[in-house]
């Protein structure tokens, strides 16, 4: 059995942690600067006190504790904290984006390389049933070589208002560009679907929704009652969060622990939270968020491959399209349901359903198993997502940040 130490014990990090005692190993530490969440999700994890730290500086001065690490803090600090880890001999598995400095990356990518050590990135959605099947469908050769991919990421606007508007990933200052946030799963895929690098991208983006000009005439500071359109605001906080009624279950019902920073908090401290000091309670209209709401990029890869990625933050669910076209057919299907339709030129047109699973589609889990076997037979499952190739994605998204910053021109890649 392998040995896991876990970095950050928010949404993903916890998630990681449970499927990890769940999927064959053991998180035997776990790292997290809010006591309440350290010792509430310590506790369920079976972790000894003297394994549960405040801070890296006393996880990393205590040595290597573990097999592998996974790094699932705040974006800012992936970087240092893989880096400490590698340096320690970890292996590390870490939450996406890596860096928003390109240096950092290929720095992290060096160091894997001399020490020998796998660093893998969290791109979850190739490990997922839909993807894998759009995968195994190219790489079987049933529609000629790609010439052409389409794929839109549609963020439900509740997410974006979570995530981009009101919580970590709303100011590129600190954290990155949305488009590096939100769409490097995408760029990865981009990337993944033909094994073929990007050469050159361009890019176009804006900002409409989300900004203080836009605010209702009258409307609250917070989401409370006192606003006169807490009744007809589709971005209501409370009913995000606890509001359970006959005709809505709150969307992040799970997310209390976010909303609060408590281990276990209550319907009360919620409540009071958004009332008061979390920012999950601020009007979207009235938050300090200045990252892009929609973003299109425009992708050209080795051997005559052209790709384009739109975001769109005005969506109802999130999900994903995707078209791609060969030389010999083409696919097209919709994530969120499972399948693809796939047309094979002078055959007969058939659905291809893959099989899902909760957590990014299945890629949850996934990235879990796949990357617990690399520990245990240190033989590579083909979809893992090594940064030393996945690195492709953070460099397509920088260079669509510099394109879209100067007016949409073409900038050249170059690792």
């Amino acid at each position: 059995m392998k040995t896991v130490a876990v970095i950050g014990l928010g949404n993903r990090g916890a998630m990681y942690a449970r499927r990890i005692n769940n999927q064959g190993g053991k998180v035997v530490a776990v790292c997290d600067i809010n006591e309440s969440v350290l010792n509430h999700v310590g506790d369920k994890l079976g972790v000894a006190p003297d394994m549960r730290f405040n801070s890296t500086e006393e996880l990393f001065a205590r040595g290597k504790l573990a097999d592998a690490i996974v790094v699932a803090s705040q974006d800012r600090d992936h970087y240092g904290h893989a880096k400490q880890a590698l340096l320690l001999g970890y292996h590390v598995l870490c939450e996406k984006p890596v860096s928003p400095i390109k240096e950092e990356c290929i720095e992290l990518v060096n160091i894997a390389k001399e020490k020998n050590l796998h660093m893998v990135v969290c791109h979850v959605l190739r490990y997922s049933g839909f993807y894998d099947a759009i995968k195994q469908v190219i790489d079987s050769g049933e529609i000629g070589e790609v010439t052409n991919i389409q794929q839109t990421e549609n963020v439900g606007y509740w997410h974006f208002a979570h995530s981009y508007v009101r919580g970590n990933w709303r100011r590129e200052d600190e954290t990155t560009p949305s488009i590096l946030a939100k769409c490097c799963h995408d760029l990865d895929l981009l990337y993944y679907y033909t094994g073929k690098k990007c050469k050159s991208v361009s890019s176009i983006g804006s900002r409409r929704i989300f900004m203080s000009k836009n605010a209702p005439e009258g409307a609250a500071m917070r989401c409370t009652k006192e606003c006169p359109y807490h009744k007809t605001c589709p971005y209501y906080a409370p009913r995000f969060y606890y509001e359970l009624t006959l005709h809505s279950i709150p969307i992040y019902l799970n997310r209390w622990s976010l909303v609060t920073r408590i281990g276990n908090p209550t319907r009360a401290q919620v409540k009071e939270a958004l009332a008061t000091t979390s920012p999950y309670g601020r009007c979207v209209y009235h938050c300090d968020n200045d990252v892009i709401e929609n973003q299109t990029v425009l992708c050209k890869f080795d051997g005559d491959v052209n790709a384009t990625l739109t975001m769109n933050c005005s969506s109802r669910g999130c999900f994903r399209r995707v078209h791609i076209t060969g030389t010999k057919g083409e696919l097209f299907g919709k994530d969120a349901d499972g399948k693809f339709r796939l047309n094979v030129w002078g055959k007969k047109s058939r659905m291809v359903r893959a099989k899902m699973g909760q957590g990014h589609l299945g890629g949850d889990s996934g990235i879990i198993h796949d990357f617990l076997e690399l520990l245990e037979t240190g033989k590579p499952n083909p979809r893992v997502s090594f940064m030393s190739e996945t690195v492709m994605s953070h460099l397509m998204a920088f260079a669509a940040e510099e394109s879209r910053k100067n007016g949409g021109v073409q900038v050249l890649i170059e690792e």
